[in-house]
């Protein structure tokens, strides 16, 4: 088990044990700099995370897998608790020094856009490898924004990549921070020098 983790180990079996350390060796082998067991329990939510979302104005607001058109922190907390444990997980790159150009400006922004699919290709990755194992609900949560396409064709549109694009942990007020700091780990806020972007995977 992870050392992040406060996790009540009568809650799991020996099979559950197991399929965990696959988890997160196939995290860690996939990129993750790092991964943690904790139980559903201990993912925080709070509803003045979402609230982030629209003050100030996201430029992502109203794209497929963000607010309006994800669940709300009251219909995740729901369905958070249906689920046993989870696993978070984390990139890392060097914060990028604030843009001189448009030019650098975009090459900014296309790098952040390949360290956001980097998660998100970890986490479908870990989807994949729950659902082999027979966790049937299992479900991936990234950090941030969807960065797949250039633009998102917004609410009303059809996803051009209906079967990767995954919903930020934010965007159902997921509190990244309270969450680690629940289970002892921290993240620095705001960063300095290093970037660690968090993705979760919950699993039942």
């Amino acid at each position: 088990m992870s050392k992040g983790s406060k996790s009540k180990n009568d809650k799991l079996s020996q099979t559950d044990k197991e399929n965990i350390s696959v988890l997160m060796k196939t995290a860690h082998e996939a990129g993750a700099v790092e991964a943690l067991y904790i139980d559903a329990e201990d993912v925080v939510v709070d509803d003045r995370v979402r609230l982030k979302c629209f003050v100030p104005l996201c430029r992502h607001y109203g794209d497929l897998v963000c607010p309006p058109n994800v669940p709300t922190p009251d219909e995740f907390r729901k369905y958070l608790s249906l689920y046993r444990f989870a696993i978070l997980l984390s990139t890392q790159y060097d914060n990028p020094p604030k843009p001189a150009s448009l030019i650098d400006s975009e090459k900014v922004s296309n790098e952040i856009r390949k360290k956001s699919t980097d998660l998100s290709e970890i986490l479908l990755k870990l989807e994949a490898v729950s659902l082999q194992k027979g966790y049937r609900f299992a479900a991936g949560f990234t950090g941030g924004s969807c960065h797949y396409c250039d633009a998102c064709v917004k609410t009303g549109g059809e996803c051009k990549t209906p079967y990767r694009a995954r919903p930020s942990m934010e965007a159902v007020g997921v509190d990244v921070v309270g969450t680690l700091q629940k289970v002892d780990m921290s993240l620095e806020f705001p960063v300095s020098d290093k970037v660690k972007w968090w993705g979760l995977l919950l699993v039942d």
